[in-house]
């Protein structure tokens, strides 16, 4: 492989590391930095690329690859959806809005579509099982740093920024509670692969022994961001993963079933009586304060219920991403007003990535976005039984790979998509994409 290409691999890598990044000297510390490492990776790292195929001396092996790569079904699923995302952006209210974002977001077309790079270079570099473990160090190593901040800033540690231990959710260096506890759930993910990949005959090694640790780090960050959505996320989670096994293992299926009742009737009391002093004594007990009479639940569901209305209005393109705000002020909901309160929160989300799609990308926005998840689980399925890389697998790494897009799914009912989680999200996809793939 030419040097440039084995150097875009090296920077296709560094975007996990920038998670820990937080740039007090801007305004919006946990934000900015964060997306202009992200974007100056991956522009060089594209950069690099096309130096490779300038000057690689079997050019057309590699053309073959990237035509290859472009034939994947997942590919094409995700790169419909960046098309249509930008499509509604340029049709949208704002166009200028909808592709450079704000200073406060960095979201918009033009994060998207580095995302979108991002993807299809790993999909196109990233071709041993070796890559992608070590892809998952690095992601550990970004999150654990993460998590290190948000220790740091909880005991008052001079110039680290987020609530002190008792005084509010842990952040880290994410700077939202919400999207910590996400995020938590990928490292896990990324922890429970290595260890049945690449420790699976070394589970005494002093590495393993690293990612028990780790793995303990981010299930109290988890516990202590106390994320009601998120913990819905991981649940869900759970119960797909040992559902798999119900699948595919027979003779597992009683004990797994009483398993998968068990989480379940244990969440349900917890929620029953989320109330009683001992679950109030609990850390992180919020999670199970979930309930369609709470107020940020309702508070959300008039957010939807502007952003389904506000859909009617352009429904096949929306108005447009991060446009969520025109809306939000034209199809205003009088019964959000509450006087003794003040005006009440600012949106400029659905806060739901349902929502938010369907109303600033419209039907065909959410469309092809759901269809990357249907195309994931088609092709899943597919290649358990074909020539491919997943038909390898063990069952355990399948059953991950199966169960952690639940996660994400379930926990965007009430959140809407950052870039902490589109980096992980697409990072799975690109990872499946490889899964995926021939042998050959």
């Amino acid at each position: 492989m030419s040097n440039y290409f084995k150097i875009s691999k090296f920077l296709l890598v560094l975007p996990v590391l920038g998670i820990f990044i937080v740039s007090t000297s801007t305004l919006f510390p946990f934000i900015v930095g964060k997306y202009v490492w992200f974007r100056s990776a991956v522009d060089f790292a594209f950069i690099a690329f096309l130096l490779g195929l300038l000057f690689n001396d079997d050019l057309g092996h590699m053309w073959e690859r990237v035509k290859a790569v472009f034939k994947q079904p997942l590919v094409i699923a995700v790169s419909l959806f960046v098309a249509v995302f930008l499509l509604a952006g340029f049709f949208g209210v704002d166009p200028m809005m909808s592709f450079w974002s704000n200073f406060e977001r960095g979201e918009g077309g033009l994060q998207l579509l580095h995302f979108w790079l991002w993807f299809t270079l790993l999909v196109t570099l990233f071709r041993e099982e070796k890559d992608w473990q070590n892809m998952f160090v690095f992601a550990l190593i970004g999150g654990a740093l993460m998590a290190a901040y948000g220790f740091l800033a909880g005991l008052g540690a001079n110039g680290f920024i987020g609530p002190k231990f008792g005084e509010g959710r842990m952040s880290g260096s994410i700077g939202n509670s919400s999207y910590t506890a996400a995020y938590s759930i990928f490292m896990l993910f990324y922890i429970g692969y290595l260890l049945v990949s690449k420790y699976k005959t070394r589970l005494r090694s002093a590495g393993a022994f690293i990612l028990y640790a780790l793995a303990v780090v981010f299930l109290i960050v988890f516990v202590l961001a106390a994320t009601r959505g998120a913990f819905m996320g991981l649940v869900v989670s759970a119960t797909a993963f040992m559902g798999f096994f119900v699948y595919t293992h027979k003779a597992w299926r009683k004990w797994l079933i009483t398993a998968m009742v068990a989480l379940v009737l244990v969440v349900g009391l917890g929620i029953k009586f989320k109330d009683s002093t001992f679950i109030k004594s609990l850390p992180g007990s919020r999670i199970f304060d979930i309930s369609v009479n709470a107020e940020t639940f309702s508070d959300r569901t008039i957010m939807w219920k502007i952003a389904l209305n506000g859909a009617k209005d352009h429904p096949f393109l929306g108005w447009g991403p991060e446009n969520y705000l025109h809306i939000f002020d034209q199809r205003f909901e009088t019964s959000y007003f509450k006087p003794t309160a003040g005006f009440g929160a600012w949106f400029d989300r659905a806060h739901s990535i349902y929502f938010d799609y369907l109303a600033e990308t419209g039907i065909l926005g959410l469309a092809s976005f759901l269809g990357i998840f249907v195309v994931f689980y088609m092709q899943f399925f597919k290649k358990r039984k074909a020539d491919s890389v997943l038909s390898t697998k063990s069952t355990m790494e399948q059953a991950l790979l199966f169960s952690i897009l639940f996660a994400y799914l379930v926990q965007g009912i009430v959140l809407f998509d950052v870039s902490p989680i589109y980096l992980n999200t697409f990072l799975i996809l690109a990872f499946g994409a490889y899964q995926f793939s021939p042998k050959s």
